[in-house]
């Protein structure tokens, strides 16, 4: 009776950490819970996205849009109204701040933001990998790269690559740390180009003002693309 109670226990333990391994272990997301459309164009190719303009686009038509996304979770969408910067971030208006999670991930990737009834900024947190190579051959060449200092106190940055016309841009994830801001940043900062293999944790739309205020603040850095730094 004493075996099979210790088999017993050791058929228990082994069995509860199967299951937790297992829940811990992540499911690889299904096509239609990820947003590929920024590098096919399908339904529609920046400067729109999903149907959707910066610039163009109310309320009405983002709210509408919403449940034909497949890639978030419905049940997670929520609204934030406040006074916002509107597209040319000369005033402040009425706004409302959409936020919704991913299915695959359980965590927020999609932020939309209309200021005043017009759609102002699309953010796209991305819930697969993808390099900066691939993305420049869908998308061509871009206008500019640079980095933006995100940190006061602490070194914060992450590589931007800008693509005007498209109203478009992608950026790394956050660096932190000397070591990580200098072997990412401080690329940038020193030959005014980025990796290949860099890989694109965001995707923005934007409007042309907001882009433009982007380029021109003083604590960030950015350069006329002049071709990438290849794969070692």
């Amino acid at each position: 009776m004493v075996i099979n109670n210790s088999l017993s226990q050791k058929i228990l333990i082994l069995s509860t950490m199967v299951i937790l391994l297992l829940g811990c272990s992540k499911a690889t997301p299904s096509p239609d819970q990820l947003d590929k459309s920024p590098f096919t164009g399908i339904p529609c190719a920046a400067p729109c996205w999903h149907g959707l303009v910066i610039g163009q686009s109310n309320e009405n038509e983002v709210m509408l849009t919403l449940p034909t996304l497949t890639f978030i979770n419905q049940d997670t969408i929520r609204t934030h109204r406040m006074s916002m910067p509107g597209l040319d971030f000369s005033t402040y208006a009425p706004g409302v701040e959409i936020i919704a999670t991913c299915i695959s991930t359980n965590k927020p990737c999609l932020t939309l933001d209309v200021v005043d009834d017009i759609l102002t900024e699309i953010e796209v947190v991305l819930n697969y990998e993808i390099r900066l190579k691939e993305s420049i051959e869908y998308l061509g060449d871009p206008d500019y790269v640079g980095y933006r200092n995100l940190g006061g106190e602490q070194i914060l940055c992450e590589v931007d690559i800008v693509w005007s016309s498209k109203q478009l841009i992608l950026s790394s994830e956050v660096f932190e740390g000397y070591d990580d801001g200098e072997d990412n940043c401080g690329v940038v900062r020193d030959t005014g180009k980025t990796s290949s293999s860099l890989i694109v944790s965001k995707v923005w739309y934007r409007s042309t003002s907001a882009i433009e205020t982007m380029l021109s603040i003083g604590k960030n850095e950015f350069f006329e693309f002049s071709g990438t730094i290849p794969e070692k």
